[in-house]
């Protein structure tokens, strides 16, 4: 319901004469769906991290913990091509001793990555092959350019899903981060069920 508000003001005085103004402002409170949408979003970046970010955050406290994979450096060119839009993704990637270079094509700059991530890691760990992101959320915490982003995403190989979250004020960084997160956490999964198993976790099928 609508309230009125009454709002007095002066002119400054010109010619001797001044003019008193006198404005009723009807002033709407804010829709639920708003208020709710607004608590969703603080709700969102205030959120814990999800069980698999949780899971990678407390193993990288640990000195003996070696990660299973590293990007050494990735590099993104878009450029237009015959009227359209394309980006070219190539990372640098080192697992175990080895450094291997893949290049991609995608759709935008995310996708790109994610296709020459995929390229070098299935070389490796090919179990990842069904590994999908099947939902992404992405939001700014503030209204400039340079606001925290927080990035969340869903996986899934089609027996399990997990969810990592990343934060930065870099949009593709975040979403970066929580793409390598996801898969980090499935390899790591791997490795100790086939501990547990009494097999040897294979750094390569080669």
């Amino acid at each position: 319901m609508a309230t009125e508000r009454v709002l007095e003001t002066r002119l400054p005085a010109y010619d001797n004469y001044s003019i008193d103004i006198t404005v009723t402002m009807r002033v709407f409170p804010m829709s639920s769906e708003r208020q709710a949408d607004t608590e969703r979003q603080a709700d969102f970046y205030e959120a814990e991290p999800p069980q698999a970010s949780r899971e990678l955050a407390k193993l990288r406290t640990s000195s003996d913990y070696v990660a299973p994979f590293e990007i050494i450096r990735r590099r993104v060119i878009d450029d237009m091509y015959e009227g359209k839009m394309t980006v070219d993704a190539t990372i640098i990637i080192r697992i175990g001793t080895v450094e291997e270079t893949e290049a991609a094509s995608g759709v935008g700059v995310l996708h790109a990555l994610d296709i020459a991530l995929r390229k070098a890691l299935l070389k490796y760990f090919p179990y990842l092959e069904p590994v999908k992101v099947i939902e992404t959320y992405q939001h700014a915490t503030g209204a400039s350019t340079d606001a925290d982003v927080v990035s969340v995403k869903k996986f899934s190989d089609g027996q399990m899903v997990w969810t990592t979250m990343a934060k930065s004020t870099n949009t593709v960084e975040a979403a970066w981060v929580s793409l390598l997160d996801g898969y980090e956490w499935r390899i790591i999964n791997e490795n100790i069920r086939l501990r547990r198993s009494g097999g040897n976790p294979r750094l390569s099928r080669r």
